[in-house]
């Protein structure tokens, strides 16, 4: 009896330091896809570099991380767990030294794919080993600690990033990787238990299926990422857009036939995993939807710099934190579906709180609703998380941790292309409506030209000058009420998408996300899969 309560008391220490171990990796991971982002200016006068020049250093680490994700079962079935985290571990962190050395932009874009080589297996593969050390009941728990550092990660990046771009240079962003991520790969190749043997199973790798996921992928991520710029119709996008279709067809015909399938669709027949998936892109919408609109809106029409708008948002990622470790509790209590359908309502009402914004919105009319998303995101991600991959036999969790991560890099980019070509459309709908407003000779917009011409007149302005201010404020004012009002239809269209999703949170458990039962059955029942 002693010997397994010391064995039972050992395992558990072991988890936590497991866990303590691959949420410094993720962390790290995590906090590297945002924080680069407000240093690309200073990067693009460095290397002397266009605007179409250096999106490739974020758009060559999308691609690539999201292309790479897929690999991560087959890659984990051949060499296990510990293996291949503490190799893309080595790898992310010789990346971004790599990334902080480069000498010009190519060599910079050549570091972030290598980062992104790294980077895509550490998420699926934390996941993965949280769920086979944890039993049903704790992954929710688990998570939640883990989540912590994948969703807050993101959400400090610009302002670390800003700051030491700001006080020091934009190499630091990639350096401060190095002293996180030697610590982390030691660490983990120490305190990482070997896999069991039954573990690795050596399967087949299906290359045809993993070509025709990549080639879709980002055929679609360029597509999504390019489509407002080059525009919807033209021959890039038609291009991209083909690509994309012809390469699902051959992906979803190949999956269907093969044996050892890059990713086992089989598992969408789970319909409590489908419904957690579909949750899980509505809620990375609404995150990374959101997070891509506000700061351009605080930079561009509040005056705020990079610092200070990623300081306006850093509360509501406190309170992400926060939230994170209460969420398991909350549905354990309520339910998984409740705090579900609770948390898209709060993302969506931080949504549509911005329907409203404008050029004298205060700081705090920004961050309040920032605070309720941050509520709303901390109760979904732990529960739904821990639903989806309690829902599937222990032999697929590693499949449902590599989808839930795709999922959510996919989403998170459709959501962005989604809102920033409404923005784009709204914007010009709106500007047409003010010009064609202005035209139609109203006595009001006489009277308000007339007074800014006099105004001028008595500043001491010639005739000519003052015709020329009111031109001037008049384009001045049309331009900035056009594209607010293209923002405000942007965060409204979001708050949809959010509220849509809803539908699918309904499809969720109403019992507890880590109560083990929904597990327990599902595992029961292989003819699901098989």
């Amino acid at each position: 009896m002693v010997t397994i309560a010391a064995r039972q008391d050992d395992d558990a220490t072991y988890k936590w330091l497991l866990l303590s171990v691959i949420l410094l990796g993720s962390f790290m991971a995590t906090l590297d896809a945002s924080i680069v982002n407000v240093s690309l200016p200073s990067i693009m006068a460095d290397f002397g570099a266009s605007v179409d020049q250096i999106e490739w250093v974020v758009t060559g680490y999308m691609l690539t991380f999201a292309s790479l994700i897929s690999l991560t079962g087959w890659m984990r079935d051949q060499i296990g767990n510990k293996r291949l985290f503490v190799a893309s571990l080595a790898v992310f962190t010789f990346g971004s030294v790599l990334c902080g050395l480069a000498w010009n932009l190519p060599s910079l874009i050549f570091a972030r794919v290598l980062q992104a080589i790294g980077g895509g297996a550490i998420n699926p593969t934390a996941m993965a080993m949280i769920s086979d050390v944890f039993e049903p009941h704790e992954r929710a728990r688990a998570l939640s600690y883990w989540g912590v550092g994948v969703i807050v990660g993101p959400a400090i990046g610009p302002t670390l990033g800003g700051y030491l771009t700001y006080h020091i240079s934009w190499r630091a962003i990639f350096m401060v990787n190095l002293p996180i991520g030697i610590i982390a790969t030691i660490l983990a190749a120490i305190l990482i238990r070997k896999d069991k043997s039954e573990d690795i199973s050596r399967r087949p790798f299906d290359f045809f299926g993993f070509v025709f996921l990549a080639a879709f992928l980002v055929s679609f991520l360029l597509a999504l990422n390019k489509g407002d710029r080059e525009g919807w119709t033209s021959i890039y996008i038609t291009t991209c857009a083909a690509i994309a279709i012809l390469s699902l067809i051959g992906f979803l015909t190949v999956e269907s036939q093969i044996k050892h399938p890059i990713l086992d669709l089989r598992i969408f027949q789970n319909k409590i995993f489908s419904s957690s998936i579909l949750v899980t892109a509505g809620r990375s919408v609404g995150l990374f939807g959101g997070t891509f609109l506000l700061p351009l809106f605080m930079q561009i029409f509040m005056g705020l710099d990079e610092i200070q708008s990623g300081l306006v948002l850093l509360p509501g990622a406190i309170i992400i934190g926060f939230m994170m470790p209460l969420a398991p509790k909350l549905s354990d209590k309520f339910g998984v579906r409740a705090t579900s359908i609770a948390g898209l309502l709060g993302v969506a009402w931080f949504m549509f709180s911005y329907r409203t914004i404008g050029v004298n919105t205060s700081v705090w009319g920004v961050i309040s609703p920032t605070i309720i998303r941050g509520v709303g995101i901390g109760l979904l991600v732990a529960p739904v998380m821990a639903i989806a991959l309690n829902s599937v036999p222990k032999s697929q969790t590693g499949q449902a941790s590599v989808i839930l991560n795709l999922i959510q890099q996919v989403a998170g980019s459709i959501g962005i292309a989604i809102l920033g070509t409404t923005l784009s459309i709204r914007t010009k709908f709106h500007l047409l409506a003010i010009d064609s407003a202005l035209n139609a000779d109203q006595p009001a917009v006489k009277r308000a030209m007339g007074e800014i011409y006099y105004r001028a007149v008595r500043m001491g302005y010639s005739p000519a000058e003052s015709f020329a201010v009111v031109r001037a404020m008049l384009v001045k004012h049309v331009i900035a009420t056009g594209s607010v009002a293209g923002y405000q239809d942007s965060f409204v269209v979001g708050g949809i998408i959010v509220v849509f999703t809803i539908i699918f949170a309904f499809l969720l458990p109403a019992r507890s996300a880590h109560a083990g039962a929904v597990g327990a059955k599902i595992a029961d029942e292989p003819t699901i899969l098989e």
